[in-house]
């Protein structure tokens, strides 16, 4: 009897593959501890991150995450070294510099839509924690002094990222550009407001980290700068004032490089102020080319004010190219989603016509800042789309400057048809009573998303001319 009632004995096989386990555990926990940022991360938030993560080998050369898809995972290195990159606003590849034992890559979406660009590779054999993006987002909330390390990193790296996207800067070592990362200043800008004032002496380099800007010259608009671009370079180095003035034209986020750090860095880097002046001269030929085209500074200025240069690309018509009353594209935007997206005769430049259509922009979007169902996602090639999660409040249809949302009726199940349910329903519409108030159908926010899900896009496949086109921004507006 004493022998039944004893507790089973663990194999010894078991025992020692617990041990093991319980080893590469504590082997985990105090790698994770050597990264400075998460040295007040408790270890019981540091093993529940553990528990929802998987441990993975990379060779040598292997890819970690990619350029362009959007990246599903956050890794922490235990052993091995891999490299990061990003491709800068010119599309040349920077090296943003190298991970070692104990640091992370991939906490970008956590905190926001960036790092677009960015890939690791391995270069050495490395071994990672790897733990999905959507685990460690729904946990964090029970993790707080993790979530606070992370945002931490997220935040560095974002200055870090920054610098490596100016291609003035890409020639900086990582360690340079993480050195000069501690002299900048942030500074956030809403929409419309002025940044930098034209006759105004000079004291600062500014970097875009995110948002638009609209330059101005004399009151006429010169052109429009973006993330990765910089600005207030020809001040100081002319000890001159200010030559135009810079205005936000979305919220925006800066970061300023002092007078006295951009003096110095340029003496300890001649080349920098080499390529500094290159990029003054070119901007000086194209605001006096702007100054010489009145209809080229019209366009500049329509393009402003309709949004134009808010996204990558737009809908363009070659209206001679058009038969009298054509309106193919419309119906055909109509025949797929069931309501029109899109309108002709919407802003002309140059004899164009620009459609009236959403303009997908770019960074900012105040049509997804309003939503309060978080029902706007951006596709991997950049297209705002609404999502199933829409409630058709109508905040995003207020909020978009361009009238460009719309309000729709919601999509309800076909109706079943046949001879049995045509009994019933005549037989319900005897019972029903003769008065009464019908439902108002529910409404969801539709908008232009360039026929995403489908090979094409029906507006222009169906032109019967190509009066219709899909072209990137640069070819309309010589920015």
């Amino acid at each position: 009897m004493a022998a039944k009632n004893a507790p089973a004995r663990v194999p010894a096989a078991a025992q020692a593959r617990a041990a093991r386990q319980a080893q590469r555990l504590q082997e985990s926990l105090a790698l994770l501890g050597t990264l400075d940022c998460l040295h007040d991360v408790p270890a019981g938030e540091l093993s529940r991150l553990i528990e929802h993560g998987v441990f993975r080998a990379f060779s040598l050369g292997d890819g970690i995450f990619g350029k362009q898809k959007r990246d599903r995972f956050v890794f922490f290195v235990l052993r091995g070294e891999l490299q990061l990159r990003l491709r800068d606003k010119d599309g040349r590849e920077v090296l943003m510099g190298a991970l070692g034992p104990g640091d992370c890559c991939g906490e970008g979406p956590l905190f926001g839509d960036f790092f677009r660009r960015m890939s690791a590779q391995a270069i050495s054999d490395c071994y990672l924690l790897q733990v999905p993006l959507a685990n460690l987002r729904d946990a964090l909330g029970m993790m707080p002094k993790l979530a606070t390390a992370l945002r931490q990193i997220y935040k560095r790296r974002l200055v870090e990222s920054t610098l490596a996207r100016v291609p003035l800067l890409g020639q900086l070592m990582p360690i340079e550009r993480q050195a000069l990362a501690s002299s900048l200043l942030p500074f956030s800008f809403s929409r419309s407001s002025l940044i930098i004032r034209q006759g105004d002496m000079a004291s600062d380099l500014y970097l875009i980290e995110s948002g638009q800007v609209i330059v101005e010259q004399d009151g006429q608009t010169m052109t429009t700068l973006g993330e990765g671009d910089f600005f207030g370079e020809i001040a100081l180095l002319t000890s001159q004032p200010h030559r135009s003035s810079v205005r936000a034209m979305t919220a925006t986020d800066v970061l300023a490089l002092p007078s006295d750090d951009f003096h110095q860095l340029i003496q300890d880097r001649p080349s920098l102020e080499a390529s500094l002046r290159a990029v003054i001269e070119s901007r000086n030929r194209h605001n006096a080319a702007v100054h010489e085209d009145q209809s080229r500074a019209l366009g500049l200025t329509q393009a402003i004010e309709h949004g134009l240069l808010r996204g990558t690309h737009l809908l363009v018509r070659t209206p001679e190219l058009c038969p009298p009353g054509c309106r193919i594209c419309e119906e055909a935007c109509v025949g797929r989603h069931g309501h029109q997206r899109l309108h002709l005769n919407g802003v002309s430049v140059g004899g164009l016509d620009m459609l009236d259509a959403c303009r997908q922009c770019s960074v900012g979007p105040e049509c997804v800042a309003a939503c309060p169902e978080d029902a706007f996602e951006r596709t991997d090639d950049g297209i705002l789309r609404i999502t199933d999660k829409c409630t058709g409040c109508g905040d995003c249809i207020d909020a978009c400057p361009y009238d460009a949302v719309s309000s729709v009726p919601q999509e309800t199940t076909a109706t079943p048809s046949g001879p049995l349910w045509s009994l019933l329903r005549q037989a319900r519409s005897r019972l029903q009573p003769k008065h009464y108030i019908p439902l108002i159908q529910a409404q969801r926010a539709d908008k232009c998303d360039l026929c995403h899900g489908h090979a094409d896009q029906a507006c222009v496949s169906e032109c019967p001319t190509g009066a219709l086109r899909l072209v990137p921004v640069e070819e309309i507006f010589q920015l």
